[in-house]
C-alpha cells in the first residue's frame, strides 16, 4: 500500500548526483615554507552534491541542493559546514530558496583563470584575506539566508539576505551584551547581462557591523567586471573594492585583475592573468601584493580536463598572500618581521566533473 501511495510522487521527482574530483601535484614555496605535495582542488574545489526537483503543477517546482566539499588528497571533508544546502520553490518568476547559499559575489567572476584557488590572481588576492566576501570561496557562502535567482532574456539577477546565526553570542566589547537578531545581518545584490560574446556584471555586498564600537563600522563591497570573446582570444577583467574590511573603519582595500584565454587547437587553452591587491590603513603606508599566472588546460573529454600552471605572488612587507601557506624564517621571527616574501607554485593535475 505504501508503495502505491508514493509512486505518483516519485514519478514527478528528479534527483541528480553531481560533483567534482580535482587533484594536482604541486611544488612551491613561501617564505621559509617549501611545498611538495598532492593536493585537492587545483582548478575547482572537489565536492559531492545532490540536487532535486519535484514538479508541483502549474509551472511550480520544489527544489533542493545538498553539497559537501572534500579533500580528495586525503579523503577528509572540509570542516563541518557544507558548501551549500537549501530548499525552495522555482517557476517562471525564478527561484526563491532558504538555507546556506552562495551570495552574488560567488557567481559573478570574470577571471581568465576560472577562479582557480592556486592559479587565479583574483582568487589568491581575495581568499588570503578573510574579510573579503566577493570571491569564489568561503566568503560568499552565507548561512541562514533567503535568496532569489532569476534569468530573463540575458539578464541574470541575484539577491540574498542573510539573518546570521549569532543571536546567542555575547559581544565582549559591550560588556558581554547579547547580540540583537539584526546585529549580524548581510545583504547582497548582483546583476549580469550576457549577449553573445559580451558579458558584464556588477555585485554589491553589505555586512552589518555586529559590534558597533568606536573604530568599527559596517563593511561594504562592490565589484564590476566583464569579458568579451573575440574568437581568437577571450579578454576578462574585474575591479573590486572593500570599505571597513573586517569591520575596521580604518582599513580599506581593492583588487583588480585582467587576463586572456587563447584557444590552442580543438581542445586546449592557454590562460594568462595578472592582478594587484592593495590594503589602505589610516596612518600607515599602503601595502600591495602582485600576482601573475600562466596555465594550460586541455579537455580530454567533455567532463575531464588536464591542466598545468604556474603562479607567482609578490608581497610588500606585512602581507603574505600566495597559493602556498606562509611560514616566516627563524631570523624573521627573531627580528619581528612578518610577510614580504614571494610565493610561487607549479602544479600539474586533472579535474573530472560528473
Amino acid at each position: 500500500v505504501a508503495g502505491l501511495v508514493s509512486a505518483p510522487a516519485f514519478a514527478q521527482s528528479n534527483v541528480t548526483i553531481y560533483g567534482v574530483a580535482d587533484a594536482y601535484m604541486g611544488f612551491g614555496s613561501h617564505g621559509d615554507n617549501d611545498m611538495a605535495a598532492i593536493n585537492s582542488g587545483g582548478l575547482s574545489g572537489s565536492r559531492l552534491g545532490f540536487r532535486g526537483t519535484e514538479a508541483l503543477g502549474n509551472g511550480l517546482n520544489a527544489v533542493f541542493t545538498f553539497e559537501q566539499g572534500y579533500n580528495i588528497d586525503n579523503g577528509t571533508g572540509l570542516g563541518n559546514e557544507s558548501r551549500q544546502s537549501f530548499v525552495g520553490l522555482s517557476g517562471g518568476f525564478g527561484t526563491v530558496s532558504l538555507g546556506r547559499q552562495y551570495a552574488p559575489g560567488y557567481d559573478f567572476q570574470y577571471d581568465a583563470l576560472a577562479s582557480s584557488p592556486i592559479l587565479s590572481a583574483q582568487a589568491i588576492l581575495s581568499n588570503y584575506d578573510a574579510a573579503v566576501t566577493i570571491d569564489a570561496g568561503g566568503g560568499s557562502r552565507w548561512n541562514n539566508s533567503v535568496a532569489y535567482n532569476g534569468t530573463f532574456s540575458g539578464l541574470k539577477v541575484r539577491a540574498i539576505y542573510a539573518m546570521g546565526d549569532q543571536e546567542n553570542s555575547y559581544v565582549e566589547p559591550l560588556g558581554g551584551k547579547l547580540m540583537d537578531p539584526s546585529d549580524d545581518d548581510r545583504f547582497g545584490l548582483g546583476v549580469e547581462y550576457a549577449n553573445g560574446p559580451l558579458k558584464v556584471g556588477a555585485v554589491y555586498h553589505y555586512l552589518k557591523d555586529p559590534v558597533s564600537v568606536t573604530g568599527s563600522d559596517d563593511q561594504t563591497e562592490w565589484l564590476v567586471g566583464g569579458s568579451y570573446n573575440f574568437g581568437m582570444l577571450t579578454l576578462a577583467a574585474s575591479y573590486q573594492d572593500v570599505s571597513s574590511a573586517g569591520y575596521d573603519s580604518t582599513v580599506d582595500g581593492n583588487i583588480w585583475q585582467v587576463g586572456v584565454i587563447v584557444p590552442v587547437g580543438a581542445a586546449g587553452n592557454v590562460h594568462v592573468g595578472y592582478g594587484e591587491g592593495e590594503i589602505e590603513e589610516a596612518g600607515q603606508p599602503d601595502l600591495k601584493a602582485k600576482s601573475y599566472s600562466i596555465a594550460y588546460t586541455h579537455a580530454l573529454s567533455k567532463r575531464t580536463t588536464a591542466y598545468a600552471g604556474y603562479n607567482r605572488t609578490d608581497n610588500d612587507a606585512g602581507l603574505d598572500a600566495g597559493p602556498v601557506a606562509y611560514r616566516p624564517s627563524a631570523a624573521d621571527v627573531a627580528a619581528g618581521r612578518f610577510g614580504g616574501d614571494e610565493s610561487d607554485v607549479f602544479a600539474v593535475g586533472v579535474r573530472h566533473v560528473f
